[in-house]
């Protein structure tokens, strides 16, 4: 072995690839990734308090599927909320739960501005969610409903304030996109880092989107927008034949760059409940990548080209090492190279995962990063082959 200038003309070519590549990877992750991170910051660096009178009265929307256990603690949280217009809560709970009614009515005899409405059992045909928010969207006196659900942790006492701030008196806001997290101590099953950054990754796709203009979706836990533009789209109508789509193929209809908010403030985050967390994370990547399909304006490129851009750039400097056998240049050139990749991933997704509150990774990141649209290739044969239910007669 030895070193030596003169390396093959392919090898040279190889490496040449694999440079292009991890270059295009740079600037991606510059134009993408680091567009929400720096978001995230300016908004916790820079948020302005309005004037309280400023503020619009709001309805408060809770989904609940009779998961009693920590309602009551989640519904006292929004009902103790420093909010300086009236509001109001509206339970809404797929099927009519004893438990669920019990709870509101003992907090009712405190505070007048909690109901509770349910959908009747026996409905076929249409999406129990989506008629269970449709009931209670049709319900809320005020012109803008902030909603959330019964598997969300509403951990400050600001968060209907951070919701409503992008609604205040003289704006042009219609929608808010909020944020929910998974609490890295929670998850503790065995793939935790890998469903902490997936779940980063796809937390920056939607929210890179909605920082450039594109909203294509917000989520369930944590999304607001104004009745009337609920009312104007006819609701869910376009997709009742779909069990789930209200928080992505909706939005994706009523949001655009000018109506749309992204609330990304230190007070307006909820965190995901603890619970099975491989499973229900499972459950929801499918019932993602199903929803997806229908939806016109989403990120179709560069986020699934980043994988690929890794594993054609590591094939290139594998391919230029044994081209260039014995020459050391060669095999040093392709390993500065990968190094060079391997840090670039490590510092920006390190940087992402920190902004999204999820679990700080360090070395295996490289690998998720690199596996990741393999991940997206497999969920999308799952969402389309699997036994989740997708339509409403399945």
């Amino acid at each position: 072995m030895y070193f030596s200038s003169h390396i093959p003309s392919v090898a040279l070519w190889a490496l040449c690839l694999c440079a292009a590549c991890v270059l295009m990877l740079a600037v991606i992750y510059m134009l993408k990734v680091q567009t929400v991170t720096a978001f995230r910051r300016r908004s916790l660096r820079q948020r302005v308090d309005k004037d309280d009178a400023d503020f619009e009265p709001a309805s408060v929307i809770v989904y609940s599927q009779g998961d009693n256990e920590y309602l009551e603690q989640q519904l006292r949280t929004i009902l103790g909320q420093n909010y300086p217009a009236p509001f109001e809560v509206i339970v809404v709970n797929d099927g009519e739960s004893t438990d669920v009614r019990d709870t509101v009515s003992m907090l009712r005899a405190a505070h007048s501005n909690i109901y509770l409405t349910f959908t009747p059992e026996g409905v076929v045909n249409l999406s129990r969610k989506k008629l269970a928010l449709t009931l209670g969207i049709k319900a809320a006196r005020y012109g803008t409903v902030v909603l959330t659900t019964a598997a969300a942790d509403i951990e400050s006492d600001l968060w209907l304030r951070r919701m409503m701030e992008p609604f205040c008196r003289g704006g042009k806001t219609e929608v808010a996109l909020g944020y929910a997290y998974v609490d890295p101590a929670e998850d503790t099953a065995f793939g935790r880092r890998r469903r902490a950054f997936d779940h980063t990754v796809d937390s920056v796709r939607w929210i890179g989107a909605a920082v450039s203009g594109r909203p294509f979706r917000g989520t369930e836990h944590n999304i607001a927008y104004r009745k009337d533009t609920f009312m104007r789209n006819k609701g869910f109508a376009r997709r009742l034949n779909l069990c789930n789509g209200d928080d992505d193929i909706f939005i994706s209809e009523i949001a655009t760059g000018d109506n749309t908010a992204v609330v990304l403030t230190e007070d307006s985050p909820v965190r995901m409940r603890q619970g099975n967390h491989p499973r229900l994370f499972r459950e929801r990547m499918t019932r993602r990548f199903f929803t997806e399909r229908f939806i016109r304006r989403r990120p179709r490129v560069l986020f699934a080209l980043t994988g690929w851009l890794q594993i054609v750039a590591f094939a290139a400097a594998v391919a230029a090492a044994v081209i260039a056998f014995p020459n050391l240049s060669g095999i040093a050139g392709a390993a500065v190279l990968i190094l060079l990749m391997c840090v670039l991933d490590i510092i920006i997704w390190r940087q992402a995962m920190t902004a999204m509150m999820s679990r700080r990774l360090l070395l295996t990141i490289p690998w998720l990063s690199a596996t990741y649209p393999l991940r997206r290739m497999a969920g999308r044969i799952r969402s389309r082959f699997g036994k989740q239910k997708k339509y409403t007669w399945d």
